[in-house]
């Protein structure tokens, strides 16, 4: 009798299906050598780490750039933007979440973070990941069928205190399919800007409005404020890259890529290209980056005595080369949460045409003129500090 053979998808599934539950350290990790699972920038809060980072995604905030500045902070030295553990460990890459499927895409799609403390310079990180922890196949007016696995992530500084983790999920899907099924249309060709368009455009971008060391009061907020926009674009190759270089690090050198990958051969295609670009008709920004400048309209609202204690998103569209980005913010409730003065904002990335690319929502913890300062959450961990099955 014959077996049927699998279709990419299906394949993919059941080889994600028994990897449920695994959990790597980043001893073990950093033990491995080359490959994705080491490529991540950086191991420890530097100051140069810090402002590689943050001149990667254009953030000209002093409390993460010029350390006297800091110094007359309550942090009393540089701290790093709460996304700076990107650059720690980005845990959905495989070989983490298993085998690389032939003619299989994947993309990063959303997030639920969460922070306990700030990020301080000389703060040493280790953590612990789940991946995958969850699969879901679902249908797909993009592809047909799509699979969506999860993984969890807790991080660690100076040996064991919890400081953040996170829930997220990448999309695999079937290339061939994304093609059959024409999603993207006419959209590789670039979009156009006039002169005036081009002013307007930066005009924004220039009227960013940092609110540094004058606090936001919990007071002072109400349901319904609307945050000073923060706008990129029109995103050129520069701009991709420099998110690369400052936070991303997914791109190794074709050696490294075949050390890697020794043990699973793979497509020319894939090796020459690290999968990115393929199923869309521009080249599409890594969905970390469009996230990033969500979270620069907090940080510029909220003020150096704000603390970012959730954030979620869910990228609905692909931001691309050519097209411009309007993150937008409103605050939708207001309330305490045991001492913590707490504001939930809503979070839009519109582009240029209108359409929404990323969906989502953030809750800042205020100063109070009544309560007092920022009062921390407790942490909570995301994975099991023994294995499962232990």
């Amino acid at each position: 009798m014959s077996v049927k053979k699998l279709s990419p998808i299906d394949e993919l599934f059941e080889d994600r299906e028994k990897r449920i539950g695994r959990i790597v350290t980043s001893e073990e990790h950093r033990a491995k050598g080359p490959g994705f699972a080491n490529s991540t920038l950086n191991r420890d809060v530097t100051q140069d780490g810090i402002r590689i980072f943050v001149d990667g995604e254009g953030d000209l905030n002093p409390l993460f750039r010029d350390p006297e500045y800091a110094k007359n902070t309550k942090y009393k030295c540089l701290i790093a933007p709460p996304n700076y553990l990107y650059t720690i460990c980005y845990a959905q890459r495989p070989p983490e979440f298993g085998r690389m499927i032939p003619g299989i895409a994947g993309f990063y799609s959303g997030c639920e973070r969460e922070w306990f403390r700030p990020i301080c310079v000389g703060d040493k990180f280790t953590y612990r990941i789940m991946c995958p922890a969850e699969n879901r196949m679902k249908k797909s007016k993009f592809a047909e069928r799509t699979v969506q696995s999860f993984e969890k992530v807790d991080y660690y500084r100076q040996g064991g205190e919890l400081i953040a983790g996170y829930s997220s999920y990448e999309t695999w899907a079937d290339e061939e399919k994304i093609k059959e099924r024409n999603k993207y249309g006419n959209m590789d060709k670039m979009p156009e800007y006039t002169e005036k368009d081009l002013e307007e455009i930066y005009a924004a971008q220039d009227a960013e409005e940092i609110r540094g060391s004058k606090p936001r009061w919990w007071e002072d907020v109400a349901v319904g404020d609307e945050l000073k926009p923060v706008v990129r674009g029109p995103i050129s190759d520069t701009e991709a890259k420099a998110w690369h270089a400052g936070g991303h690090a997914h791109y190794l050198s074709d050696r490294l890529n075949r050390i890697l990958w020794k043990e699973e051969p793979l497509e020319r295609e894939f090796l020459t290209t690290n999968g990115v670009g393929l199923a869309h008709p521009r080249p599409a920004l890594a969905g970390q980056q469009p996230e990033a400048w969500r979270f620069i309209i907090l940080t510029n609202w909220m003020g150096d005595d704000g603390f970012i204690w959730k954030l979620n998103a869910q990228i609905r569209k692909f931001t691309m080369h050519g097209d411009t980005t309007w993150i937008k913010g409103k605050v939708i409730k207001k309330y305490c949460d045991n001492k913590k003065c707490c504001v939930d904002i809503d979070i839009q990335n519109v582009l240029q045409t209108g359409d929404v690319a990323i969906i989502g929502s953030a809750t800042i913890i205020l100063p109070s003129k009544e309560f007092g300062p920022v009062v921390y959450p407790e942490p909570c961990n995301r994975v099991p500090y023994a294995p499962v099955g232990a």
